[in-house]
């Protein structure tokens, strides 16, 4: 997927929203923003962050023009999350796999650590961190955080995980950065040279960069409620279930395929915008 710059994209979702709010309820960003999804196994409300604006302003142009009528469900994880938004999904072509399509376009990472992944959290889809060290969003997609309850000694292991995956994150960015800098590092006889380069400064880094842990209020949500902690710090959470979690914990019990996708459809019949339950 290409990328576009903040601006570019900031720029173009107001002029979208302006196009659009003729024929749609003006909303208030300044104030709370819910939007109301219909699904096939019931509705689902969720609340937009005020604080990760490109992200809700892209959701909301999205959910205003009806971009996810008929769209499925297409990855559903039990203990982990349940993902939709492929435009491509909307032919419901049976046994075909689905999550190749972001909409053509990212949206900027706005990763907050004040956020965290617990059960109910609305969160981005992306490609990996090996391709885009940016860590930016599909335009489309999105997942509800379904995950589990953990036990402190589950907690622990998760934030080894979460620095494991810091870690391989940061040398890829480095490496990223070099390549950029010094586009000669690209030939193959030029890898050793890279990859000793991007060690040194992962190296540097980590030598001063304090391990990353789940802070214990987190750890309390995350052994009463549940969620899937491993993707604390990797992936922007931009809004959370507020009504309807029980329909979202129906959608992870549904049976799937051998590439996750639900044996029978769960489709995304309709999306409403407001600003008042």
């Amino acid at each position: 997927m290409h990328m576009k710059n903040t601006f570019l994209y900031s720029f173009l979702v107001a002029v979208t929203l302006m196009g659009t709010s003729c024929n749609t309820q003006s909303i208030d960003p300044s104030k709370p923003v819910y939007v109301q999804i219909e699904t096939s196994m019931g509705n689902v409300t969720v609340r937009l962050y005020e604080d990760t604006p490109l992200h809700r302003d892209n959701f909301i142009r999205l959910c205003q023009t009806h971009a996810y009528d008929g769209v499925l469900f297409h990855r559903i994880i039990r203990d982990f999350v349940v993902q939709g938004g492929d435009p491509d999904s909307k032919a419901h072509e049976p046994g075909v796999f689905y999550g190749e399509n972001g909409g053509g376009y990212t949206v900027p990472a706005e990763i907050l650590p004040k956020y965290f992944n617990k059960r109910g959290a609305l969160i981005d889809a992306k490609e990996g961190d090996d391709v885009n060290p940016e860590r930016a969003s599909a335009g489309t997609q999105f997942c509800f955080v379904q995950g589990k309850k953990w036990t402190d000694a589950g907690l622990d292991s998760m934030e080894q995980r979460i620095n494991q995956i810091r870690q391989n994150w940061l040398y890829q960015v480095f490496r990223n950065r070099l390549l950029k800098q010094h586009p000669e590092l690209a030939n193959n006889d030029q890898q050793e040279a890279l990859h000793l380069e991007a060690t040194r400064l992962l190296q540097d880094t980590l030598a001063v960069l304090p391990p990353a842990v789940i802070p214990a209020e987190h750890r309390e949500v995350y052994k009463s409620i549940g969620g899937s902690p491993h993707l604390d710090g990797s992936v922007t959470i931009f809004g959370e279930v507020v009504e309807g979690l029980d329909i979202v914990e129906k959608m992870s019990e549904v049976k799937t395929d051998s590439n996750d996708r639900p044996l029978e459809d769960v489709m995304i019949k309709g999306t409403k915008v407001v600003q008042e339950l």
